[in-house]
């Protein structure tokens, strides 16, 4: 397989360490370890992985990283829903708003709603244009 359509079978992931403390990522399928990143308290992570990866996600322990969780890739995939779907948003984007969306579901305030629907109006005025 050539190098663009592996690119193109990448899945969109994304990953929110949401503990007190910093966490490795490391994302690999049975040829290796594809991606490996630190990821501080509460920053969202997103990345692009093969199909059939999978995800360790370590956390610190006395004198070495200790295994906290595995997941697998197709699990943190990343994804609008259909009639959100543009193929201009980019993936950044497209994790901001499922970020914010899970957030709201997790914590529906009325302030978390309000941003929730000012990124999509944004999201939509930018695309449309």
């Amino acid at each position: 397989m050539d190098v663009q359509l592996r690119i193109l079978a990448m899945l969109n992931c994304g990953y929110r360490n949401e503990r007190s403390h910093l966490v490795i990522l490391c994302c690999s399928v049975e040829e290796g370890v594809v991606l490996e990143r630190v990821i501080f308290p509460f920053e969202l992570l997103t990345f692009l992985a093969p199909p059939g990866a999978e995800v360790l996600i370590y956390g610190p322990s006395g004198d070495e990283p200790i295994l906290l969780e595995t997941v697998a890739a197709s699990s943190l995939r990343l994804g609008l829903d259909t009639e959100d779907d543009h193929p201009l948003l980019p993936a950044s984007m497209a994790a901001m708003l499922q970020d914010f969306r899970h957030r709201y579901s997790r914590e529906p305030t009325a302030e978390n709603r309000h941003r929730l629907t000012q990124l999509e109006r944004r999201l939509r005025h930018g695309l449309s244009a």
